[in-house]
C-alpha cells in the first residue's frame, strides 16, 4: 500500500510504500517543525483509502543547561555528618563531588526547585565540595563551590601567666602560703569558678599553708574544662644573697606641729622602705620608699607631743633592716615658729639628729639653747633696770 502523510493543514508532506510485511519508513522535511500534528494514511492498489492515524512531530532537543544551583548552607560536623541545602533548576538532579571528583551525596530538587542532600561525616571538616544541577536532558549546570563547617571548638581555660610565688616564714620551714585565683577565663571571655589542687615534684598533693621551699604544680579544674596548670616556686629565706643591712637614714628636717602633725624630710638607700616609729612603744607612724636619690619625706599622724623621741629604719628589698636614726620632734620656739632638725651624727652605736634655727641655720642644743635664750633675756632686764635705777637716784 502507498503511505501518505499530511499536516494539519491536509497538506502532503511526505509519502512511501511498505514493504510485503507492511513494514513502512517516510522521511519529512525538517520544514514540518517539532511537536507538528500528522495525518497518516495507507491506499491500497485499487484506490481504497484507509482511515487516518494521527501522530506529532517530537519537541527539539533541550540543550540548555541548568543555572548553577544555589546553596543556601552548610551544616553538620565529622562526628553526625553534613546537611547540604540550596535551591536549583526543578526537578533537576543534585550531585555534590568533594575535592578529588568523587560523588559524595546525590539528591533531587521539587517542583519549586529546593534540595537537601545528605553527606557522610568522613567527608570532614573544611572540604571544598562543588555542587551541580543536571536537568531531564541530561544537560549539567556550572558547578557551585562550597565548605564544609569547622568542627566546633570547645572553650578551654586560660592559664594564668608568670609563675606563683611564696617565701617560708624563716630557714627549713614548711609554712609558705600562696594566694591562689578563684576565677579564670576561658578561651571565650567568660569568667569561670575554679578549683586548685597544689602537687609537689613527686606529684604528690600538698596543702596550701604548708608548702617548703621548692617548686610545685598548680593544677585548675573546672566542670566541663580541661585542667590547666601554672607553677609555683617557693623560696627559703637563706637563700637570699643580699644579706647587708643598709646604711641608717638620715633625718634632715622635722616641720610642722603636734596639731597639724610632723613632716619628716631625709635620705636613705634608694628603693628601701623607710619606717618612722615610737622606739618607746614599737608604733609604726609612718612609711614611705626613699627615691632614686635616696630621699624620702613621711607625714607622721596628728598628736605627737613636741620634745617626743622617734627612730626612723630603712628597710631593703631583701629584708635587711638598717641601725635605727633616733630623732626629737621639735619644741615650739617663743615666736611659735618650729625647730628643724638637719644633721645626724653616730653616739655609741646609735644615730641622733641635732637640730638648726630655720632663720639663721646655726647649729643649736635644742631646748638648752631655749633656756640660754631665757636667761640672757633676764639678765638683759636686769642691767636696764638697775642702770634705770641709778639714773633715777641721781
Amino acid at each position: 500500500s502507498t503511505i501518505t502523510i499530511k499536516d494539519n493543514n491536509g497538506d502532503t508532506i511526505g509519502t512511501g510504500t511498505t514493504d510485503e510485511s507492511g513494514n513502512y519508513t517516510v522521511t519529512l522535511p525538517g520544514s514540518v517543525g517539532p511537536n507538528t500534528p500528522l495525518n497518516v494514511t495507507a491506499t491500497d492498489s485499487s484506490g481504497n483509502v484507509s482511515d487516518p492515524t494521527s501522530a506529532i512531530t517530537p519537541a527539539d532537543p533541550d540543550t540548555t543547561a541548568p543555572d548553577a544551583p544555589v546553596v543556601g548552607s552548610v551544616t553538620g560536623n565529622s562526628t553526625n555528618g553534613y546537611t547540604v541545602t540550596g535551591t536549583a533548576e526543578p526537578n533537576s538532579t543534585i550531585t555534590i563531588k568533594d575535592n578529588n571528583g568523587d560523588t559524595v551525596g546525590t539528591g533531587t530538587t521539587d517542583g519549586s526547585g529546593n534540595y537537601t542532600v545528605t553527606l557522610p561525616g568522613s567527608v570532614g571538616p573544611n572540604a571544598p565540595l562543588t555542587i551541580t544541577a543536571t536537568d531531564g536532558s541530561g544537560n549539567v549546570s556550572d558547578p557551585t563551590s562550597a565548605t564544609t563547617p569547622a568542627d566546633p571548638v570547645s572553650p578551654v581555660l586560660v592559664a594564668p601567666t608568670g609563675n606563683l610565688t611564696a617565701t617560708t616564714s624563716k630557714k627549713g620551714a614548711a609554712d609558705a602560703t600562696v594566694s591562689l585565683p578563684a576565677t579564670l577565663k576561658d578561651s571565650e571571655g567568660k569568667t569561670v569558678p575554679v578549683t586548685h589542687v597544689i602537687t609537689n615534684s613527686a606529684g604528690m598533693v600538698v596543702p596550701n599553708g604548708k608548702l617548703s621551699a621548692g617548686t610545685y604544680t598548680v593544677t585548675y579544674s573546672a566542670e566541663g574544662y580541661a585542667n590547666v596548670t601554672q607553677t609555683l616556686v617557693v623560696n627559703d629565706p637563706s637563700s637570699n644573697t643580699d644579706t647587708t643591712a643598709p646604711s641608717a637614714p638620715t633625718v634632715d628636717s622635722v616641720t610642722g606641729d603636734s596639731g597639724s602633725g610632723y613632716t619628716v624630710n631625709g635620705k636613705g638607700e634608694p628603693g628601701s622602705t623607710i619606717t618612722v616609729k615610737n622606739p618607746a612603744t614599737g608604733e609604726v607612724l609612718g612609711t614611705a620608699v626613699a627615691g632614686v636619690d635616696g630621699s624620702y619625706t613621711i607625714k607622721l599622724p596628728l598628736g605627737i607631743n613636741p620634745g617626743t623621741q622617734l627612730s626612723v629604719t630603712a628597710t631593703d628589698a631583701s629584708g635587711n633592716t638598717s641601725e635605727p636614726t633616733l630623732f626629737t620632734t621639735p619644741p615650739t620656739t617663743m615666736n611659735g615658729g618650729m625647730i628643724n632638725g638637719n644633721m645626724s651624727t653616730n653616739i655609741g652605736g646609735k644615730h641622733f639628729s641635732t637640730a638648726d634655727l630655720p632663720a639663721t641655720g646655726e647649729a643649736n642644743a635644742g631646748w638648752l639653747s631655749m633656756v640660754g635664750t631665757v636667761l640672757l633675756s633676764l639678765f638683759g632686764a636686769m642691767f636696764f633696770w638697775r642702770k634705770k635705777n641709778k639714773e633715777d637716784k641721781h
